[in-house]
Order: structure tokens, then C-alpha cells, then sequence
């Protein structure tokens, strides 16, 4: 296995955190798809769409932007079971 393909998968390593969004707080204003938008995505109204599986190593520090540029806080990180 070469570098990169140990960095990568490093990369994509679970790390027991997956995203969520509480959608009755949330107002659609869409800072966090401006914050995170490789993670974030906007529905037609412009409310979020998290990914649902756990996030990787590399998809941590988008998250964090995520949930604090959030101006109703109803984004957060939750540890897996």
C-alpha cells in the first residue's frame, strides 16, 4: 500500500460521530452548507441535509465549522453507539 493510499484511508477512518441537525430549530438560513459544503447540502428550501452515516477523520473539522456557524445551534456532533 502505498503513502497516499494509507492517508487516504486514514482519512475515511470512522471516527464514531456522525452529524445531526434538530429540523424544528433549524430556520433555513443555510450558514452551515456555506461552513461545510462538501457535508451539507440544501434541500428546495433550503433547509440541511446531513450525511446519515458516521463521519471520517477528515470530514471532523467541516462538521465543527458546521455546527458553529449555526445561528439557531441546531446542528451538533453525536457519538455513535
Amino acid at each position: 500500500m502505498s503513502a497516499l493510499q494509507r492517508l487516504r484511508a486514514a482519512r475515511a477512518r470512522p471516527t464514531g460521530q456522525k452529524l445531526r441537525v434538530d429540523p424544528v430549530v433549524c430556520e433555513g438560513i443555510g450558514q452551515c452548507a456555506m461552513a461545510a459544503s462538501r457535508l451539507v447540502h440544501l434541500d428546495r428550501w433550503g433547509y440541511p441535509i446531513v450525511p446519515t452515516e458516521e463521519l471520517g477523520v477528515s470530514d471532523l473539522a467541516p462538521a465543527q465549522r458546521a455546527v458553529n456557524s449555526c445561528p439557531r445551534h441546531a446542528l451538533w456532533l453525536e457519538e455513535t453507539d
